[in-house]
């Protein structure tokens, strides 16, 4: 029998340690980035339908056709030889071109909730090649938890899960585009070490959370003076207690690490910039990620 409807989260994740390798003969980057799923989400409902259609209640600007989550159901009913329609209302709450995966989190989400949707059986390794064509992030969204992501980020590596962390994100009202983030890289600074940062920042995950200590990123070099108003974010967390602190992805958002909840909701709390959007927030397991996000 048919759902009647599926609910999604469709959850956000920070980069733990990137390094950018070089450029690739391909045209994408090289990159080693290990990366960890966390509780701040967007919701998907998935309706069954005749026909395809997709709303966002908060992204009314984009061309359905141009969404990730459109991009998706059609590959998806490409790879499986199917027809079906759905009725697609995604309610967005990460903030979109802030480096915490928002888009090619409701693309593994979209694909997820529609196999549910459609009844599908699709082999893991047809998913996985259906994400990879879509974003570089969206292989690690069809497994959460912990991972270490390889090649231009869609060659990914499930790493044992951390203990919880409670941390607070913040989007500075600030966007950079991938590509801009990629020109203002030196690579000839991080070429040489960062395979082996990244090999040593795994290793220390086997302390547990005291690896956050060694919590790197490539692009701070760059984006950190280049922008004074995403600095300031990661002052501030520094400043209200952050045990670390760290530019996701390639921004704008940053977050910061802190040692309890009561900690973390207290530093959220005392932000007074206007233009900041400020999110209180928690590690998720690999567990508690897909039981999260169909529960």
């Amino acid at each position: 029998m048919t759902p009647s409807l599926i609910q999604v989260r469709s959850f956000a994740k920070v980069n733990l340690a990137l390094a950018v390798l070089g450029k690739r003969p391909d045209g994408f980057h090289e990159v080693r980035t290990v990366i960890q799923a966390i509780d701040l989400c967007d919701e998907l409902e998935l309706r069954p339908a005749t026909k395809l259609s997709f709303h966002c209640e908060d992204l009314d600007s984009l061309p359905a056709e141009q969404n990730l989550i459109w991009k998706s159901a059609l590959a998806l009913s490409r790879a499986a030889g199917v027809s079906f329609g759905a009725e697609i209302l995604l309610r967005k709450r990460i903030p979109v071109g802030a480096g915490l995966g928002g888009g090619s989190s409701n693309a593994a989400a979209a694909l997820l909730g529609l196999c549910r949707l459609w009844q599908l059986q699709l082999p893991a390794q047809e998913l996985d090649r259906i994400a990879a064509d879509l974003g570089s992030d969206v292989p690690f969204f069809l497994r959460g938890g912990v991972a270490l992501a390889k090649g231009r980020g869609t060659d990914v590596h499930p790493l044992p899960d951390l203990p919880m962390a409670f941390l607070v994100v913040i989007f500075p009202g600030i966007h950079i585009s991938t590509a801009d983030a990629y020109r203002g890289l030196t690579l000839g600074l991080t070429f040489k070490d960062g395979a082996h940062r990244i090999k040593g920042f795994c290793g220390q995950m086997e302390a547990g959370l005291g690896c956050l200590a060694g919590i790197f990123n490539d692009f701070e070099t760059s984006i950190l003076p280049a922008y004074p108003a995403i600095r300031e974010t990661k002052e501030f967390l520094q400043c209200r207690g952050a045990i670390a602190t760290l530019l996701s992805g390639s921004g704008s958002a940053v977050f910061g690490f802190f040692l309890d909840e009561e900690s973390a909701l207290a530093a959220s709390r005392a932000t007074q910039r206007e233009a900041w959007r400020v999110f209180p927030a928690k590690t998720l397991s690999r567990a508690e990620y897909f039981h999260r996000m169909f529960g």
